[in-house]
C-alpha cells in the first residue's frame, strides 16, 4: 500500500536534506503542469471534439479520485496509525483537512471568478453568464410577477419565456390594438402611457369611451397568451411607448415543450375570470414568485456566454493568472511534500494531474480565446505555471524534515481536499455537460487504470 505521508527517519539519509531531492520535487511538479501548456496550444491550434476533450477530461478525474481517496487519504491514516496516532485523531486529521482544503478551494474560486477570472474555465465561464442572467433577468421577474395572470403560471417554467421577450416602440397617436382585433402578443410597458377605450351601444363611433391609463410597470393584452380570440377593448399611446412584448406564437411554442406549462394554460384558459386567476395567483406573492423564476434560470446558449465574456470582462489577466495558480498549488504542494526519493515515488497523483490538465486546457484556452484574448497571452498564463508550480513543490519538499507527522497528514489532507473540490466543481460538470452520460464510463476506466498502479506497487 503506498503511503503519501513522507517518511523523515535518518533511513532517509542524506537524500532526505539534499537540493537534488528539491530540485526533482520541483521538476516532478513541472513534469505534471506541463500539459496545460500541451493543452493551450492544441485548443489554439486544432478544433478538438467536445465529447473527445469531455472524455479525456473524465478519464484523468477518475484516475485523481482514485489518488486522492486510496493513496492519499487511506495512505496517509494508515501512515498515521503507524507512526503511533490513534485511529479516531488519524481520521480527524485527514477528515478535517479535506474539509478545510475544500472551504478554501470553494471561497477563493468564487472570490477569482467574481473578479475577472470566470474565462479561466468553461463551467466557471458558464456561471458567470448564467449568474450575469439571473440579476439582468431579476428586475424583469418581478415586474412580470406583479401581474396575476403571470403569476399564475409555473415560476420554473419561466426560463423558457425570456428569450421570446423583445423590445418594442409605439409612436404618441399609435394604436396597440384596436377592440375587436385577434389576440396576438402581451406588452410590458417600460415608459410612457396608453389609453384603454371600449366601444359600446353608448359609444358606438371611433374608439369608444376611455376606461383606463395604462403607465410604466403595467402589463397589457395578456389574455392574449391565454387564447382569447379577440381584444375587447382598444389601447393608443397617449406618449411615446417603450415597451417588451411577447407574442403568441412565441408563447404557443414554448408550451409545446413545456407540459407543466400547457397545463397551467389550459387550466387558467378554462377558468379564466379574473377572481379566479387572482385567488390562483394569490397562492404566491409576487416578491416571492419573482425569487422562484430567477433561481430557476437554467437555460444559456453558447452565444449568450460568449456575449457576457466580452461584454462585462469575464476576463481579467489578473485574476485569471490568481485563479490557475489556485488550481496548480494543491498538487504541486502534495508531489513536493511526499517525493522524498525515486524509491518510493508512485506516478500515480502525477499522472492523473497530467491526464486532468490536458483537456482542462484546451477547453479553457478556447474560453479565454473568445473572451479576447491574444495566444500569446494565454500561453504567457498558462506557462507561467510551470514555475510556480516548481516553487511550491520544492517549498512542500523542504518543509519535510521539520514537519512533525501529524502537521504533514494535515497539509497533505489540505491540499488533496483542495484537488477533490477542483474535480467536484469544475472537471465533472465540465465533462459531463459536453460528453453527456457516456463519461462515467470514462471515469471508471481512469480510476481504474490510476488503481492498478496502486495495486501493482502493494508490498506483500
Amino acid at each position: 500500500m503506498i503511503t503519501f505521508l513522507a517518511s523523515t527517519s535518518p533511513a532517509e539519509g542524506e537524500m532526505a536534506l539534499s537540493a537534488t531531492r528539491v530540485a526533482m520535487a520541483a521538476g516532478l511538479a513541472v513534469a505534471a503542469m506541463v500539459s496545460v501548456v500541451i493543452g493551450a496550444w492544441l485548443g489554439l491550434t486544432f478544433k478538438a471534439s467536445e465529447k473527445l476533450i469531455a472524455n479525456i477530461l473524465a478519464f484523468g478525474s477518475g484516475a485523481l479520485v482514485n489518488a486522492l481517496a486510496i493513496d492519499l487519504a487511506y495512505g496517509t491514516t494508515e501512515h498515521l496509525v503507524h507512526e503511533g496516532v490513534s485511529n479516531i485523531q488519524a481520521w480527524a486529521i485527514v477528515a478535517g483537512g479535506f474539509l478545510a482544503g475544500g472551504l478554501v478551494y470553494f471561497t477563493c474560486n468564487r472570490l477569482v471568478a467574481s473578479h475577472g477570472g470566470a474565462a479561466r474555465h468553461k463551467t466557471t465561464a458558464r456561471q458567470f453568464a448564467l449568474d450575469l442572467k439571473r440579476e439582468e433577468s431579476a428586475g424583469l421577474l418581478q415586474r412580470l410577477g406583479q401581474n396575476a395572470v403571470l403569476r399564475s403560471l409555473p415560476p420554473s417554467e419561466i426560463d423558457g419565456l425570456l428569450p421570446y421577450i423583445r423590445d418594442f416602440h409605439l409612436d404618441q397617436g399609435k394604436y396597440l390594438f384596436k377592440q375587436g382585433d385577434p389576440g396576438d402578443a402581451m406588452y410590458l410597458v417600460e415608459d410612457g402611457s396608453l389609453g384603454v377605450f371600449i366601444r359600446n351601444d353608448a359609444t358606438p363611433e371611433g374608439d369608444g369611451k376611455k376606461i383606463a391609463e395604462i403607465k410604466s410597470g403595467d402589463i397589457v393584452g395578456e389574455m392574449a397568451l391565454l387564447g382569447a380570440g379577440v381584444r375587447n377593448a382598444t389601447v393608443l399611446a397617449q406618449a411615446p411607448v417603450d415597451a417588451m412584448r411577447i407574442e403568441k406564437e412565441d408563447f404557443d411554442h414554448l408550451l409545446q415543450v413545456s407540459p407543466q406549462m400547457k397545463a397551467a394554460v389550459k387550466d387558467l384558459a378554462e377558468h379564466r375570470t379574473m377572481d379566479s386567476i387572482k385567488q390562483q395567483a394569490g397562492m404566491l406573492d409576487s416578491a416571492t414568485w419573482a425569487k422562484m423564476a430567477t433561481a430557476s434560470i437554467r437555460q444559456l446558449s453558447a452565444g449568450e456566454v460568449e456575449a457576457a465574456l466580452a461584454e462585462h470582462g469575464g476576463g481579467n489577466p489578473m485574476a485569471i493568472w490568481i485563479g490557475n495558480i489556485l488550481d496548480a498549488i494543491p498538487g504541486s504542494l502534495v508531489i513536493g511534500a511526499t517525493f522524498v526519493g525515486f524509491a518510493k515515488f508512485n506516478p500515480t497523483l502525477l499522472i492523473a494531474i497530467f491526464l486532468a490538465n490536458l483537456p482542462e486546457a484546451m477547453a479553457s484556452a478556447h474560453t479565454m480565446r473568445q473572451a479576447g484574448y491574444s495566444n500569446l497571452k494565454i500561453y504567457t498564463l498558462w506557462g507561467s505555471l510551470l514555475f510556480i508550480a516548481a516553487g511550491f513543490a520544492a517549498a512542500g519538499n523542504l518543509l519535510l524534515p521539520i514537519m512533525p507527522v501529524q502537521v504533514l497528514g494535515l497539509f497533505e489532507a489540505i491540499a488533496g481536499g483542495a484537488i477533490l473540490a477542483l474535480v467536484a466543481q469544475v472537471m465533472f460538470p465540465h465533462a459531463y455537460e459536453e460528453g453527456g452520460d457516456v463519461v462515467s464510463l470514462s471515469t471508471i476506466g481512469g480510476f481504474i487504470a490510476a488503481f492498478f498502479l496502486t495495486a501493482m506497487d502493494m508490498k506483500h
